[in-house]
């Protein structure tokens, strides 16, 4: 049996057999891409005459099944198959490739993306990045979206150079507007697992004022209409407030996935080293690495919409509660000090004198 390595060559070296004449002189490589948390796929680009989009298929998934007794030559037969209906989509990028570089044209298309900041320094190393707290934004043009997901390439520092006097700050802005036109979703789990059952779609509460003392485990998902990339919308400061306007509380905010968050209102029942080992423990048993948003769980004022990771809250609290503590505190032995001082002062001298013997 091959190894990893093995099998990426011997891909490479046999899946001309299995495509069209068209594809006789291409240039086939392979690759190492970055994705999320530290993720690296290795994929095949198999070019088909001077096109400038060439797709790429990854082999990580197919090399799993070749190790669980797939034929080898039948995964080189199935890579040649994907490749060949990707090619129609290819082509159509391929067309649209001059707009790429008008803006105007582009912004509408745009779409924020979130990760965690500390896991992901690699892949946000040549993008287009804006830091919120423990997340780091970036940002994809969506050139298609569609049932079947989204077809983007990502927005690089040299893109937006090549876009001529557009800020990091603009196209944040610009994606924040078409985010919303993607539709901002929040809906009670409850009725999310219902529509798994019964396929009514979860009414969107987003415009609601809820009892949350009427409501059994109140918990809510926050996403897009597609759910696809819909944690992003978390960064939007007039959705997070909204939200408390809608629980009438304050709120968790539980890193579920790139896709969607969990909120969760403050009423007490919930403590955060518990919620940041539950997040520990789905990421690790439920979630695709790729998929991961992250462990670290955020708390949100429902007045001031702030949102900051909710363990250095904690602590910051009780560290302002100590100082407060320490200052009254501080405060009273001055003012002993200075009653002392003042009592000392009306002593008579020879009474002083006496005191001071007797001391």
């Amino acid at each position: 049996m091959m190894n990893r390595k093995e099998f990426y060559e011997y891909v490479k070296d046999n899946v001309k057999e299995y495509l069209p004449e068209s594809y006789k002189d291409a240039e086939i490589k392979l690759q190492e891409v970055e994705k999320n948390n530290g993720l690296k796929l290795t994929g095949i680009t198999i070019p088909n005459g001077d096109q400038r989009i060439v797709p790429t298929v990854y082999l990580d998934s197919l090399y799993q099944e070749y190790i669980h007794g797939k034929d080898v030559d039948s995964c080189v037969g199935d890579v040649a198959d994907m490749r060949i209906e990707a090619q129609g989509k290819a082509e159509f990028f391929d067309m649209g490739v001059p707009d790429i570089l008008d803006y105007e044209k582009m912004k509408d298309k745009l779409q924020m993306r979130i990760c965690d900041k500390e896991w992901n320094t690699d892949l946000l190393a040549d993008k287009v990045v804006t830091e919120h707290g423990d997340f780091a934004a970036y940002y994809a043009v969506n050139l298609e979206e569609n049932g079947e997901g989204i077809s983007s390439i990502p927005v690089t520092v040299s893109l937006m150079n090549e876009w001529g006097g557009v800020s990091a700050e603009q196209i944040q802005a610009d994606a924040m507007v078409a985010d919303r036109k993607r539709g901002v979703t929040l809906m009670d789990m409850n009725e999310i697992i219902k529509s798994m059952i019964f396929g009514e779609e979860p009414e969107n509460l987003l415009n609601e004022k809820m009892d949350m003392e009427a409501m059994e485990n109140p918990m809510f998902c926050l996403t897009n209409k597609a759910k696809m990339n819909g944690a992003s919308l978390l960064l939007q400061e007039d959705i997070r407030k909204q939200i408390g306007e809608c629980l009438g509380s304050d709120y968790f905010v539980i890193p579920s996935s790139v896709h969607e968050v969990l909120i969760l209102p403050d009423n007490g029942i919930f403590q955060v080293p518990e919620l940041n080992a539950m997040v520990q423990e789905v990421n690790e048993t439920q979630v695709e690495r790729q998929e991961q948003l992250s462990d670290k769980v955020q708390f949100c004022d429902k007045k001031t919409a702030v949102m900051e990771n909710a363990e250095r809250r904690e602590a910051r609290l009780e560290k302002e509660k100590a100082e407060v503590k320490g200052g009254i505190h501080g405060r009273l032995e001055k003012a002993k000090a200075e009653i002392k001082a003042k009592e000392a002062d009306k002593v008579p001298k020879n009474k002083s004198k006496e005191l001071a013997t007797a001391l």
